[in-house]
């Protein structure tokens, strides 16, 4: 009987997930992508049946997902698409039923045969989590606050700081999703009666470079970034894109074995490390996605990560 590798995602996605199944492909192995976007619209079919004989069953577009012949499964944003109804609570609570629905899936797929596990990832993604794991394994961390009294953040931080979210920086609204990017912000300046809470504040840090360091199993692939102006609060940001200038760049081979230590400790086998290197050469952790975004590193580097994605679930099937 045929193995299958299952990536879980949506058809949003297919530049990222679609290079890692063509390797698959190209290797003689089967792959099945679970479009959630097209269920949640009602374009792709998805059914689940119990009985006393059979047990729990699901089917994916009329075919039986035969989740006892999955041998690796790539949890790749599955829930990461824009609205799909008019009425706002109505989405909510679809999109709800839906998730919790997946969720039966998901766990029916042992943790181990994820590139990484949907409950690890869940953990994996809190900013406090990330910023203490980092400490309590050598990496330098910035001062960091999470309160919801303005006089509490001004006491601790210096007047320039940055804001960011606390978790996904992602928020999903009518129009569709909007990212959070880190925000500078002048604490001197801000509205006395400005409700703070939640959000992470950070004081700003003077950078020389940034790096974003890609872990896929035991290999870390280093990308050094480099900003100009407005750039250099947050990169990410589509519209600073003729402000950033990416390199490969040798990193540090203490640090690397950090990354792979805080993998490790999640129990996970992928993460997107953000890095700042100050003026004064010292790297000091940001943070770790363990879902995060690579693409352009192999379009514009040439790193090859979807290979690495790959290999790494080949390796889990082998298992």
């Amino acid at each position: 009987m045929p193995q299958t590798i299952l990536i879980a995602s949506s058809s949003l996605d297919e530049p990222t997930w679609g290079r890692v199944v063509s390797v698959l492909r190209a290797k003689g192995h089967v792959v099945t992508v679970y479009e959630a976007d097209k269920v949640a619209a009602g374009k792709a079919s998805l059914t689940a049946k119990i009985n006393q004989r059979e047990g729990l069953r699901f089917y994916y577009q009329g075919e039986l997902l035969k989740l006892e012949t999955i041998r690796a499964a790539w949890y790749r944003r599955p829930n990461l698409f824009g609205p799909f109804a008019s009425d706002r609570l109505k989405q909510i609570s679809l999109d709800g039923e839906r998730k919790a629905l997946q969720e039966v899936m998901w766990g029916k797929i042992p943790e181990e045969r994820w590139l990484n596990a949907p409950q690890s990832m869940r953990y994996a993604d809190q900013k406090l989590v990330q910023l203490e794991l980092a400490r309590s394994l050598g990496m330098t961390i910035p001062a960091t606050i999470v309160s919801n009294r303005q006089g509490n953040i001004s006491k601790y931080l210096p007047e320039k700081a940055v804001f960011k979210a606390v978790y996904s920086g992602l928020l999903h609204e009518a129009a569709g999703i909007k990212h959070l990017y880190t925000t500078p912000v002048d604490l001197q300046k801000l509205p006395p009666k400005t409700n703070p809470f939640p959000g992470l504040w950070q004081p700003y840090i003077t950078k020389k470079r940034e790096w974003r360091i890609t872990v896929v199993g035991h290999r870390v692939f280093a990308a050094a970034i480099y900003t100009k102006g407005e750039a250099k609060a947050d990169w990410r940001h589509p519209k600073y894109e003729k402000l950033v200038q990416m390199r490969k760049e040798a990193f540090p081979d203490d640090i690397k074995h950090k990354c792979l230590q805080y993998l490790k400790q999640l129990g996970l086998r992928y993460g997107a490390f953000d890095f700042i290197e100050t003026e004064a050469g010292e790297i000091v952790f940001l943070e770790c996605n363990p879902n995060g975004q690579y693409g352009w590193l192999e379009t514009d580097l040439g790193l090859p990560i979807s290979k690495a994605i790959a290999d790494e679930l080949l390796a889990t099937q082998a298992a």
